[in-house]
């Protein structure tokens, strides 16, 4: 992303959100150091619609038992930048916010049911 200062605050976003649900993830000077974010103009998403959005990808931390951390994404609204979802392996956690704005709950969403009946 060219404009650094926008990219910190998307950085910061994601961070936060994944904070506040309890989210699992390395937090590595290394790893924190290295995230990135990327914009996507109107993209069919999880919840069907089309919106713009920026990603920012992290790994989850280091699980012994099954050897490795997992690469996730955090999907952020251009429009309201709020983290809306947060990519996994088999589908995307959709986050759901209190009425002060904080990330409070997930829900998951899986892309083998449409997204209304789920």
């Amino acid at each position: 992303m060219e404009d650094k200062a926008k990219e910190k605050q998307l950085i910061e976003v994601a961070l936060k959100t994944l904070d506040q649900l309890k989210f699992s993830y390395d937090k590595s000077e290394e790893e924190l150091e290295s995230m990135t974010a990327y914009y996507n103009k109107r993209e069919k998403m999880f919840d069907e619609k089309e919106w713009d959005y920026y990603n920012v990808s992290f790994y989850t931390e280091y699980n012994e038992v099954f050897g490795e951390a997992k690469l996730c994404t955090c999907y952020i609204d251009a429009e309201t930048m709020k983290v809306k979802g947060i990519q996994v392996d088999h589908g995307v956690w959709e986050i759901i916010y209190n009425d002060k704005g904080e990330a409070k709950n997930k829900k998951f969403i899986s892309p083998s049911f449409p997204y209304n009946k789920q």
